[in-house]
């Protein structure tokens, strides 16, 4: 595939749709800065067929003309199952990936309605679609296995893991940060609306805490992370609750939102004095904490500690908590260093040294956009 003139990257979320609009050098390297926007998703939108058409008209009045007639279109896909890299978008792989919808919900509809949509508005314009899961092909074994018979695991019920963009870009970064320290033992710890973390090794994803789905792991704003499987069968067949109502609960009712009673965003909840929003971030520092460590045994112990999200780069009272959780393992802050939110975090005592970095999906997608290996 030759490098195209330019690249246009979309990223839809669970809140917010965002694009970025890249020229490509010579060298066939995107060029930095790139022209960015973002417009929040209504409630409405996710019922609404005609939504992608609307996003794309809205993010285009923020970009420059030429990203109207973008030469590549690259879309995060939260859910590719097992590809390992991105791919162009065809029909057969569009069937694919709407057969995944229900891992994903909150998702893998809208990533794919608006695949549809660019292919509508920009016909020959490559589409390029670049998945979360990717990042995580080389799980271990027992990582991947879930606990259930060899039958359902060769039926796709397997881990399969998610921030994949968002970590690939926390590891590009500590690369320049730190190289020495990138090809040690990490945890990532990305932490925003949905929040996972990672084990890594030499670069490569050995463990993380999401699983089938984006709902599993540690509590998030609204999903319930790791749960009791039997609280649901509980809900299903004692309560009677409605599998629709079950489902909805989990992914929109649980986590910060419903251990505080009220909002789910972070932000909220450190102005919060009330009992029930300090239980809540107390609960989620701790989960945090439990899964860091967690983590850490994946690889053998910890080396370095990388900080990434909303939350994770956001809301260094969170960092805090969690790093008193886990003074036994040597990790140390440096309060001015992480209050100020800089690079490095990690005190002068501390055996674990500790970063935040801004997690930039949309670079991800623009080399995935790129990539030597597509056709």
């Amino acid at each position: 595939m030759n490098a195209p003139r330019n690249v246009l990257t979309l990223n839809v979320g669970s809140a917010t749709v965002k694009a970025a609009y890249y020229a490509v050098g010579l060298d066939g390297i995107p060029v930095a800065p790139a022209a960015r926007a973002t417009i929040a998703v209504r409630p409405e939108d996710s019922d609404d067929a005609r939504s992608a058409e609307r996003w794309l008209s809205q993010l285009l009045l923020q970009l420059p003309a030429g990203a109207g007639q973008p030469a590549r279109v690259a879309h995060r896909v939260v859910h590719g199952a097992t590809r390992p890299g991105p791919a162009i978008v065809t029909e057969a792989l569009m069937t694919e990936l709407a057969a995944l919808t229900p891992l994903a919900p909150l998702h893998q509809r809208s990533a794919l309605r608006l695949i549809d949509a660019a292919r509508r508005r920009w016909p020959a314009a490559p589409q390029v679609a670049a998945f979360d899961t990717s990042w995580h092909a080389t799980l271990a074994p027992w990582s991947r296995r879930l606990p259930l018979p060899a039958s359902l695991h060769a039926a796709g019920v397997q881990r399969y893991g998610f921030h994949g963009l968002a970590f690939a870009s926390a590891m590009r970064q500590l690369t320049v940060l730190a190289p020495a320290v990138a090809a040690a033992r990490l945890v990532l710890v990305h932490l925003g609306g949905g929040s996972s973390l990672c084990a890594v090794v030499n670069g490569r994803s050995v463990d993380t805490t999401m699983g089938l789905t984006p709902l599993d792991g540690v509590p998030m704003a609204t999903r319930s992370g790791t749960l009791d499987p039997g609280v649901v069968l509980y809900l299903a067949l004692t309560v009677a609750m409605p599998l629709p109502e079950i489902e909805h609960l989990l992914w929109h009712e649980c986590g910060l939102r419903g251990l505080a009673g009220g909002s789910g965003d972070m932000r909220v909840l450190l102005a919060d004095p009330s009992d029930a929003a300090i239980g809540a971030r107390e609960q989620y520092a701790m989960r945090i904490a439990q899964a860091i460590a967690a983590m850490a045994t994946s690889v053998g112990g910890m080396d370095a500690v990388v900080f990434s999200g909303g939350i994770g780069e956001g809301a260094a009272p969170i960092r805090a908590r969690v790093a008193e959780h886990l003074r036994w393992t040597g990790l140390r802050l440096e309060a001015a260093a992480n209050d100020a939110g800089l690079a490095r975090i990690d005190a002068g005592d501390s055996t674990i040294a500790a970063f935040t970095v801004r997690a930039d999906e949309a670079w991800e997608l623009a080399l995935a956009a790129l990539d030597r290996t597509l056709p």
